[in-house]
C-alpha cells in the first residue's frame, strides 16, 4: 500500500465525523454524505486479501478514531461538568468502534445483502440506544424531519429504522467510489443498485403521504415562549435577588403579551427551567412569581410550565413540568405536577417510573409531555400515542450546549416523534428551536436560535395511526435477522458442505 493509500481511511474517519457535525447543523443533508464517507473508509481500510481478523481490527479501531472525533465536536463547547462531557465521548468511541468490528465480516462475508446487513446492524444499534439507560442515540436519519419526503419513513420503522436507511443508502454509494480506487469487489450493480432504488419508492411514498394528508377535524392554539436567557444569567439566578426577578419579568413580557391575543391561547408553553424553586413547587409558590400571579389567566387557557427544583432533604435534582389552570378569579392554580430526574446522559436512569411518560389533561386535550434529552427516545411518543394523547409536548433548555452541534440534534429530533406516531407536537426551547409541526412532521412555525419571542399557532390535531406506533422497537428482531441473517445462512449452508479434504479421501480409497 502507498502511503496515500495508507493514509486515506484516517482522513475519511475525519471527514466522517465532520460531516456528522454539518448534518446536525443543517437539518440532516449531511449525514447521507456522512454514511458514504464512513462506507468508503471501511472498504478501503482493508485490501483484498486481508484476513478477518485484522480487517475487524483496522475497522474497530478507524471508527473509534471517528468516535472521538465526532464526540469532541460535537459536546466541545457545551456547558457541561468535564465528567459528563468525557463520558460521553468514550460513549461514542465504544458505540462507534462496535459498529466497525461488526460490520466489516458483513461487508467481507455478506455478499450481496452486504450493505443491507450494514443499514439494519446501524438500526439494531440504535434501537437498543434508543432504549433510555444508554444516552444520546445518533440517529443518523432523525434530523430530516419534513426537509425530505423519506423521512416519512419513519412513520413505518421509526427514527432507527430511518437512520439504518440512511446506512443502506451510503455504502451503497460508496461501493462505486471505492472501485475507482481499485476494490473492484465493491463494483458490482447488485450490492448497490437495490438500497437506490428502495430509497426512490420511499421517498416517493413519503411524498404521496404528505400530499393526500387530510384535513384536521379541529385543532387547539398554542403558544410557546422563548425568552433566550444565556447559562451565565441563570446561574446568577438561581437565588433570589435581583437577576431572578429579571428573568421573571422578562418572561412576564412575553406572557402577557401571548394572552393579550384574541383569542387568548389554549395553552402556553413555559421553556424547562423557566422558574427555579428550592422546594416542590405549589400553587402558592406560583402565584408569588409576579409573571403568574400578577396577571389574570383567561378561562380556557392552561399552562404548560418547566420547573427545576430539589427535595426537602437536598437529594436530588429534579425536572418538572407544572399543570396551571385559572380559579374562578383567574389566579394561577397548581392542578398537577410531573416530577422527573434531572435529564442528562446517564443520569436518566432516575427516573420515577410511574412518571416517566405521565400525561397531562387540558381541558378536552391530552398531552404527552416530554422534557429536554426525553425528546430523542422512540418510547416518549410511543407511549403517549398508546396513552391516547391529542398533542405532543416538549419543554427545553438548550442553553447549556451553546452552539455545540448536540444542540442541533437535540432540538431537531424531536421533530421526528411527530411522524413516528401520527401527533402534533409543540416544543417551547428557552433558547431555540421552538417549533410547532402537525402529524406529519411539517412545520407550522418556528423561533430561531436566540431568538426572543413567542410563537402561537393553529396546531391541528390529526391522530394519523402509523406502523410504527403499533410495532415500536419490535423493529429490532427484524434488524437483526436483517443484520446477521445472511451470515448465519452462509455459515450453516458451509457446514452442510462435504469437506474436501473428506471428499479426496473417499474418492481415493479402494472400492
Amino acid at each position: 500500500m502507498t502511503r496515500v493509500r495508507r493514509a486515506l481511511p484516517w482522513v475519511l474517519a475525519a471527514t466522517a465525523s465532520l460531516t456528522q457535525g454539518l448534518g446536525a447543523m443543517t437539518a440532516g443533508h449531511f449525514m447521507w454524505l456522512s454514511a458514504v464517507v464512513w462506507g468508503l473508509m471501511l472498504m478501503l481500510s482493508t485490501p483484498e486479501g486481508t484476513p478477518l481478523r485484522r480487517a475487524v481490527f483496522r475497522a474497530a479501531l478507524l471508527s473509534g478514531f471517528a468516535g472521538v472525533l465526532a464526540g469532541v465536536q460535537q459536546w466541545g463547547v457545551a456547558y457541561y461538568a468535564p465528567s459528563v462531557y468525557y463520558v460521553v465521548i468514550g460513549y461514542h468511541t465504544l458505540v462507534w468502534s462496535a459498529f466497525g468490528a461488526l460490520a466489516m465480516p458483513l461487508l467481507l462475508r455478506g455478499g450481496v445483502v452486504a450493505t443491507l446487513s450494514v443499514g439494519a446492524l446501524w438500526a439494531l444499534i440504535e434501537n437498543l440506544r434508543s432504549l433510555g439507560t444508554f444516552a444520546y442515540p445518533f440517529f443518523f436519519g432523525g434530523m430530516l424531519a419534513d426537509e425530505l419526503p423519506v423521512a416519512q419513513v419513519a412513520s413505518v420503522v421509526g427514527s432507527t429504522g430511518l437512520s439504518g436507511l440512511v446506512f443502506w443508502v451510503g455504502f451503497c454509494v460508496a461501493g462505486p467510489l471505492a472501485a475507482l480506487w481499485g476494490e473492484r469487489r465493491w463494483a458490482r450493480a447488485i450490492q448497490w443498485a437495490p438500497g437506490l432504488a428502495i430509497c426512490g419508492l420511499a421517498t416517493f411514498g413519503g411524498w404521496m403521504r404528505v400530499k393526500n394528508a387530510p384535513e384536521a377535524s379541529a385543532s387547539v392554539k398554542v403558544s410557546a415562549l422563548q425568552g433566550s436567557i444565556p447559562p451565565w444569567l441563570y446561574t446568577l439566578a438561581s437565588g433570589p435577588g435581583p437577576f431572578k426577578r429579571l428573568i421573571e419579568e422578562h418572561y412576564g413580557f412575553l406572557y402577557r403579551e401571548a394572552l393579550a391575543q384574541k383569542p387568548a391561547p389554549d395553552i402556553v408553553l413555559f421553556p424547562e427551567t423557566t422558574f427555579n424553586w428550592n422546594v416542590e413547587p405549589t400553587t402558592a409558590g406560583v402565584r408569588r412569581i409576579t409573571t403568574l400571579g400578577a396577571t389574570k389567566i383567561p378561562e380556557h387557557t392552561s399552562l404548560l410550565v418547566g420547573a427545576s427544583f430539589s427535595k426537602r432533604s437536598g437529594l436530588g435534582s429534579r425536572n418538572g413540568v407544572g399543570v396551571v389552570t385559572p380559579d374562578p378569579l383567574g389566579r394561577p392554580n397548581l392542578r398537577g405536577l410531573i416530577v422527573k430526574r434531572q435529564l442528562v446522559p446517564f443520569i436518566e436512569v432516575g427516573h420515577q417510573p410511574a412518571q416517566r411518560w405521565a400525561l397531562a389533561q387540558v381541558g378536552e386535550v391530552r398531552l404527552g409531555v416530554m422534557v429536554c434529552y426525553e425528546s430523542m427516545h422512540p418510547q416518549a411518543g410511543l407511549f403517549a400515542a398508546r396513552s391516547k394523547a391529542k398533542l405532543l409536548t416538549i419543554v427545553s433548555d438548550d442553553g447549556g450546549m451553546r452552539w455545540a452541534p448536540i444542540a442541533w440534534t437535540h432540538s431537531q429530533q424531536g421533530r421526528m416523534r411527530a411522524i413516528e406516531v401520527g401527533l402534533p407536537l409543540v416544543r417551547a426551547g428557552q433558547v431555540g428551536l421552538s417549533y410547532a409541526t402537525d402529524a406529519y412532521g411539517r412545520v407550522l412555525g418556528q423561533l430561531d436560535w436566540w431568538e426572543v419571542g413567542q410563537l402561537t399557532a393553529d396546531v391541528p390535531l390529526h391522530d394519523v395511526p402509523t406502523i410504527y406506533r403499533r410495532v415500536g422497537l419490535w423493529w429490532s428482531f427484524v434488524w437483526a435477522a436483517l443484520a446477521f441473517g445472511p451470515l448465519v445462512f452462509r455459515r450453516v449452508r458451509w457446514r452442510s458442505q462435504p469437506s474436501p479434504r473428506r471428499s479426496r479421501s473417499s474418492s481415493s480409497s479402494p472400492k
